[in-house]
């Protein structure tokens, strides 16, 4: 009696053998592998790259702190300069203060020189002046002229006391003037900065540790072939099911 089951084509026959075979290879290979080794192995993995991630957060918060620190250095730099700049123009106003102050004491001190001989000369003339309203209107006639002729010699000489005034370098009007020095104008404009800023960067070491990157690459290869073996065995799985 002939058997009703249908008989498989041949597509069939070879799809169903390639399945079974790519699966039987597949869970001998896994059979073969140490599923326990394998979970340490990633675990490893993965505790190298936290530590690393850690290594790096941690490294990156001292560059912080280490970035803020020369930020103070900076700024401490530059109160340096200053303190030494002040100090040094204090200095150079000490001196010019002090060569204004000597200047001025010795234009004063001609300055009262010659007021005190214009105020003898006024004294004198007043005296003068005196002597031709007082004494001369009750003396003879004789003596008013040589009276008036002394008064008048002393006038004279009063006079010739003012013509010279004309070249006495006291009589003259003094003014304190300092003439700037260009120089300091020039150093301000060319100085532009008190120093340039750079950011130096500095490679950080990103792999994690030899021993364990070697142990999961190897370990890791085994489950990639697995993984291969899988995606390889669904794909042809597909293909022959589109054929038939």
């Amino acid at each position: 009696m002939a058997s009703s089951k249908p008989i498989p084509c041949g597509p069939c026959i070879e799809g169903k053998s390639f399945k079974v075979y790519g699966i039987k290879s597949l869970a001998s290979v896994v059979e073969k592998t140490k599923i326990e080794k394998s979970k340490e192995s990633v675990e490893k993995e993965i505790n190298s790259i936290l530590q690393l991630l850690g290594k790096i957060v941690n490294d990156k918060s001292q560059n912080i702190k280490r970035g803020e620190q020369e930020y103070e250095s900076i700024k401490e730099f530059i109160v340096k300069i200053r303190n030494e700049i002040d100090k040094h123009l204090t200095h150079l106003e000490k001196k010019i203060c002090n060569e204004a102050d000597t200047i001025l004491n010795e234009e004063k001190s001609k300055a009262r020189d010659l007021i005190t001989e214009i105020e003898g000369k006024q004294k004198n003339l007043k005296k003068m002046q005196d002597q031709l309203h007082t004494v001369i209107p009750h003396a003879s006639k004789l003596q008013s002229f040589l009276g008036i002729h002394q008064i008048e010699q002393q006038v004279h000489q009063c006079q010739r006391y003012i013509d010279d005034l004309e070249k006495d370098d006291r009589a003259k009007e003094f003014t304190i003037k300092m003439e700037e020095n260009n120089e300091v104008e020039k150093i301000i404009k060319n100085l532009g900065s008190l120093g340039e800023l750079t950011v130096v960067k500095t490679d950080m070491d990103l792999k994690t540790e030899t021993s364990v990157r070697r142990e999961a690459q190897v370990e890791s290869q085994e489950q990639s072939n697995i993984n291969n073996m899988t995606i390889n065995i669904e794909k042809k799985i597909k293909i022959n099911m589109k054929e038939i």
